[in-house]
């Protein structure tokens, strides 16, 4: 098939332009009239080079930044809401972007539109960068006619997941930072301090103490079979990244993540925060429950939580009310339960799940600003851990050496 550019009338006369692929100039005109477009110019686009082709396939595949897709829907919402067509206001947006990959995205997908796709079909092309969630959400905006509202909603909740992660990201910074900078300590130490101690004290052939020879042999361990130690660490990754690629694999790892002491308790009111507000979202956009539960099991990005929303789902396909199944669920406490009943009973169902999410957003809050205080005793007695060992392994051999020289 050839590529065509074309410029086009619409019914009001407005002058709009773009790309189809088709057999001949006659399909594409065919293609225009029946999107009720009047053609006036058609010509056979030059064959791209493979140099932009691999440019847009690499594209697919490049991370795009959350704020970059805030910042999409939001003018995306504000043109059409404008009433400026979906091909113009894709143009007008992408002008804007300043990821060149992000751009270069958002144009394929207006190109697939005037190609005859919707908007969210050609936007499921890109799982990497356009989420199950947001796909499904602007597929039922498409088909409810509410295409700007629902774009609203899904950069306010693409705004509320950055908002959360920026806060985990702050509250584990500086606990990340010393145990790094512990981490280093210890390699530094193991590397370019123990040896210059071992050749002192083997100079004077005596029994060195237990922490010592610990130490000693760890650097000798370490300079021997340093590319086996390397070795190993990138076979765990790279093991550990092949099971979390199956099924069962990420079940255990989430379910290990949700039994920690600390972060266990925060990552679960994360996700289920997140449960109530994409449940919200896709309800206002008109989504029916069930398909609604199905994509929000597929995007909480917990298989735990996932497998809990996919059991809430069948009993409700079976009859019984949302709130029902949450209860013998033992995920959600009382208080969520009672907000969704009321919700049910009242048919404000959207207002009462957002308010659920309300209010584990505050137990996510007062989660983090409480978690330095709870990992700063686990800090102290792995910094004191360290000092130890390193004390006793330097300075006890010192003190022997003392001895003998005041016995002599």
């Amino acid at each position: 098939m050839t590529s065509f550019i074309y410029k086009a009338r619409d019914r009001y006369g407005v002058l709009t332009s773009g790309r189809l692929e088709s057999d001949s100039s006659r399909g594409v005109a065919i293609q225009l009239g029946k999107q009720g477009f009047t053609p006036i110019t058609i010509t056979a686009e030059e064959v791209s080079g493979v140099s932009l082709q691999l440019g847009q396939w690499l594209a697919t595949f490049h991370k795009i930044k959350p704020e970059e897709l805030v910042v999409f829907t939001r003018q995306l919402a504000s043109t059409l809401e404008a009433g400026v067509p979906l091909i113009n206001s894709l143009d007008a947006v992408a002008e804007q972007i300043r990821d060149t990959s992000f751009r270069k995205i958002v144009i394929q997908v207006k190109k697939d539109i005037e190609g005859g796709a919707t908007f969210s079909d050609a936007l499921d092309k890109y799982h990497a960068v356009f989420s199950t969630l947001v796909v499904n959400m602007i597929r039922a905006g498409e088909k409810a006619g509410i295409l700007p509202s629902v774009l609203d909603r899904v950069s306010n909740l693409l705004e509320k997941e950055i908002e959360t992660m920026d806060k985990v990201k702050t509250a584990t910074r500086y606990p990340m930072i010393v145990f790094g900078a512990l981490g280093g300590a210890f390699i530094i130490m193991n590397i370019f301090v123990i040896p210059k101690f071992a050749t002192f004290f083997g100079a004077f052939k005596t029994e060195l103490p237990l922490p010592t020879r610990i130490l000693m042999g760890l650097n000798s361990f370490m300079n021997t079979f340093w590319y086996w130690i390397l070795g190993a660490i990138i076979g765990l990754i790279w093991f550990g990244k092949k099971i979390l690629d199956t099924e069962k694999g990420r079940y255990n790892w989430d379910r290990f993540i949700l039994s920690t002491p600390i972060f266990g308790s925060l990552f679960s009111k994360i996700y289920l925060s997140r449960f109530g507000r994409m449940l919200a979202a896709m309800l206002g956009s008109g989504i029916p429950i069930l398909e609604a539960l199905t994509v929000t099991a597929a995007t909480v990005e917990n298989k735990v939580i996932s497998k809990v929303i996919i059991n809430i789902r069948n009993e409700v396909s079976q009859g019984k009310s949302l709130a029902e199944p949450m209860k013998g669920s033992r995920v959600f406490p009382p208080i969520a339960i009672a907000m969704v009943a009321i919700g049910e009973k009242a048919g404000t169902m959207e207002n009462m799940l957002n308010k659920t999410a309300d209010y584990f957003d505050r137990e996510v809050d007062y989660t983090i600003a409480n978690l330095t205080p709870l990992l700063e005793p686990i800090m102290i007695l792995c910094l004191a851990g360290m000092l130890l060992i390193f004390a006793l392994g330097i300075f006890l051999p010192m003190w022997d050496l003392i001895k003998i020289y005041n016995t002599t």
